[in-house]
């Protein structure tokens, strides 16, 4: 377990117990990241915030029963995948992704003007706009909310297989745009911060 997950443990136990002060920090360290989560399904960014909220509501009135969970993470992005399917299913309508969070890079060890970088940015932001659904979805849970394979496998009901080859097949693609964009191959340290400028 993970010292993340340890924490968001101790919150649910604290919460369970009517700790209000718990249930405020767990709020404010996981709120923006869900609502990113959100938005992987829904194009909306007020409704997307709107369940997350309703999330946490839930999460107080069924407080009790937070002690027993196992995995405190995977059962938030699960309970908001949920809600997330449920609207969907409600306003029978397909949305995409359309909010990035801002990833702030070192300009020391970035080989880029900046011109350059907004062009490689919008291009990459392209690329991932275009990835096949489930592959873009992945991608952004686990470069973006730092998930691992393992729980975004179980928070979308897939093998840990489908999710590595999804990953692998996202990163292959803009890696390969980044090769082409530059006329070089960078070193693969140069290469991971070029390709979090997508996020």
């Amino acid at each position: 377990m993970t010292n993340t997950e340890t924490d968001i443990k101790y919150y649910f136990n604290q919460i369970s117990i009517g700790d209000v002060g718990s249930f405020n920090v767990l709020f404010r360290n996981r709120y923006e990241s869900l609502v990113g989560f959100a938005q992987s399904f829904i194009n909306e960014t007020g409704q997307a915030e709107d369940i997350v909220s309703d999330v946490f509501v839930w999460l107080w009135s069924n407080r009790e029963s937070l002690s027993k969970i196992d995995n405190p993470e995977v059962y938030l992005f699960s309970a908001v995948k949920n809600k997330c399917i449920n609207v969907l299913r409600n306003n029978v309508r397909t949305v995409s992704i359309d909010k990035y969070y801002e990833k702030e890079n070192d300009s020391h060890d970035n080989p880029l003007s900046q011109i350059e970088q907004k062009e490689l940015i919008a291009k990459l932001h392209t690329i991932v706009e275009s990835l096949p659904e489930q592959q873009r979805v992945i991608f952004k849970m686990i470069k973006e909310n730092g998930l691992t394979a393992k729980q975004v496998s179980e928070i979308l009901n897939l093998s840990s297989r489908t999710v590595e080859t999804h990953i692998y097949k996202a990163l292959r693609r803009l890696e390969k745009e980044i090769i082409e964009y530059l006329g070089y191959s960078p070193k693969r340290k140069t290469m991971n911060r070029l390709i979090l400028l997508a996020l």
